[in-house]
């Protein structure tokens, strides 16, 4: 154990051995000296601004990186609140692929991705789609939120959730009434439904879903598979945190259900 001890207290001492005349060097450089060096970074990057590039690529990717790890482990932890289904739900509820989307009904990537989502779903019979309403782009976007999912309850989820996609303009409380007026809704049952215990409930358990992956904004995707409709355990969920390509897409459905 002594001889244990030594050995660690001298390993400790060496590396200050070590480290400490980079520090001094440092601490008693001169202030020429410490601008001549700045220069030479300087002149250096100026010269060379792709190094600025790789740099800022191989950051972008590392946080990435992090960010899908991050994710899947909280696939995993929150997979029953995922992937249980609920009145959002489109396409095959036993689907053996599962696409959970995260969206705002004001984001221009969402609205880009509507009709994606909407071809994969008329081309895959054993597809389901989980919309997570996730309104982030202020009150319009909640008041829509609102609306979808208390149209729901009058199964019109689908018509409405569409038409509100399709709006090119900034929603408004009065332009969310209107296209759901359009769509054939009981408006006075929609309206109070709106503010019911489950729509506010929905929206909660949607944004506590939202901090435990640690979403920076909308939309992002997570596919997995789901024999069944119910989640592979030892499966390897996907996450994409922002817009895709359908091909993109299709391939992780491809993969998730060769898996199933």
């Amino acid at each position: 154990m002594v001889v244990k001890v030594k050995s660690i207290v001298t390993s400790l001492v060496l590396s200050s051995m070590i480290a400490a005349p980079a520090v001094m060097a440092a601490e008693t450089m001169s202030a020429e000296q410490k601008k001549a060096i700045e220069k030479i970074v300087h002149d250096y990057l100026v010269s060379n601004p792709e190094v600025l590039i790789e740099a800022s690529q191989a950051l972008q990717q590392k946080q990435q990186q992090n960010m899908r790890e991050q994710a899947q482990s909280a696939i995993r932890e929150n997979a029953k609140s995922l992937f249980s289904g609920n009145s959002t739900t489109v396409g095959n509820p036993k689907g053996n692929v599962t696409v959970v989307e995260f969206f705002d009904y004001q984001c221009i990537h969402c609205k880009k991705m509507a009709p994606v989502m909407s071809e994969l779903l008329s081309n895959d019979k054993n597809l389901r789609v989980i919309y997570m309403e996730f309104p982030i782009f202020g009150k319009s976007s909640e008041t829509a939120s609102r609306a979808a999912l208390a149209a729901a309850m009058q199964g019109k989820y689908r018509p409405l959730h569409n038409a509100l996609l399709k709006q090119d303009k900034k929603l408004t409380k009065e332009s969310v009434m209107e296209i759901a007026k359009s769509v054939g809704l009981d408006m006075k049952q929609l309206q109070k439904d709106m503010n019911s215990d489950k729509v506010n409930k929905i929206l909660q358990d949607n944004r506590k879903l939202a901090e435990e992956m640690r979403l920076m904004g909308t939309p992002a995707f997570v596919v997995a598979s789901t024999p069944n409709g119910q989640f592979k355990k030892d499966s390897d969920p996907a996450f994409i945190p922002g817009a895709t390509s359908k091909e993109s897409l299709q391939e992780l459905i491809q993969k998730a259900s060769s898996s199933s």
